[in-house]
């Protein structure tokens, strides 16, 4: 049982710390926001009053702007707490979708065995592959190796 909840736990408290990261941060913005209305023009020698303020005493502010029904506070909150819903439910479909059947695969994916090796990566002969390289090389460059190879040799 005990290990049972501490699996549990430890599958929500990313969410959970998203949540709070959230909310904490929804509290900040309408403060600020809250901040520009009331003092307009002179919001820059406020606001490092207003932003020490709405950091340290996160929770009362957010609870003052819920009872106030702020709606920047109630829509903000609202799509933080859908924004985590669906970090939390993509991650559950991930998760199921790399789950596999008795089949030692990861999803859809299958063996392949020999002859669609050979026939997928296989496919060019020795003589296509020779044309294919020259063409795609300076004959400078492959000179200037085997001198240089040649040279290393004969300074041994």
């Amino acid at each position: 049982m005990k290990a049972k909840l501490l699996n549990v736990v430890k599958a929500i408290w990313p969410y959970g710390l998203t949540l709070i990261v959230g909310l904490y941060l929804v509290g900040i913005l309408t403060g600020t926001i809250m901040a520009l209305s009331k003092y307009k023009l002179t919001t820059a020698v406020h606001l490092s009053a207003v932003l020490k303020q709405l950091a340290f005493h996160p929770w009362h502010n957010d609870l003052l702007y819920l009872s106030q029904k702020n709606p920047i506070s109630i829509i903000a909150g609202i799509g933080v707490i859908l924004y985590t819903l669906y970090l939390a439910l993509k991650h559950n479909s991930q998760h199921k979708s790399w789950q596999t059947a008795d089949t030692e695969t990861h999803g859809s994916a299958t063996w392949g065995d020999l002859k669609e090796l050979s026939d997928h990566y296989f496919s060019i002969n020795a003589k296509d592959l020779t044309t294919a390289f020259n063409n795609s090389t300076q004959a400078e460059i492959l000179k200037s190796l085997v001198d240089r190879e040649k040279s290393a040799k004969g300074a041994d």
